[in-house]
């Protein structure tokens, strides 16, 4: 009778370790050319997902620092073909900076987000983007 309980709990053990992750974070490093672009999965049409952005700034020690914010050029393509485009401002005193939140994305599939940064601030090492799965 014990084996068959061990079984069981290893079953449901298993199973819930295989359960797709709540985020996924990706980081791509600065090229020097203020082009970055990510493919974001989106399995659940109907699930809702916060998404971020962060990033790295070598910032001067000894010399006047000016920049408050630089504009992010975003554009994203749905899996059909569908695009729309914005830009918004990252605050330059933030790590992580919450880009969109309870976003739904209305297809499953691979989207395509490019992001541009004419000029791409000095110091910067890279953009990295968090997509986080609400439950």
């Amino acid at each position: 009778m014990r084996l068959p309980i061990a079984i069981l709990f290893t079953a449901v053990v298993l199973a819930v370790s295989c359960k797709e992750p709540s985020s996924r974070e990706t980081f791509l490093r600065s090229n020097g050319t203020g082009e970055y672009a990510y493919d974001v999965e989106f399995p659940d049409s109907a699930a809702r997902y916060n998404l971020s952005f962060f990033t790295a700034i070598d910032r001067p020690v000894m010399a006047p620092d000016t920049l408050v914010s630089f504009p992010l050029h975003i554009v994203w393509r749905s899996p059909s073909g569908l695009f729309f485009s914005e830009t918004v401002y990252y605050p330059v005193k933030e790590r992580r900076v919450l880009y969109r939140s309870d976003t739904v994305p209305g297809e499953t599939g691979v989207w395509s987000l490019s992001v541009s940064l004419d000029p791409e601030p000095d110091g910067m090492r890279g953009l990295g983007l968090i997509v986080e799965k609400l439950d």
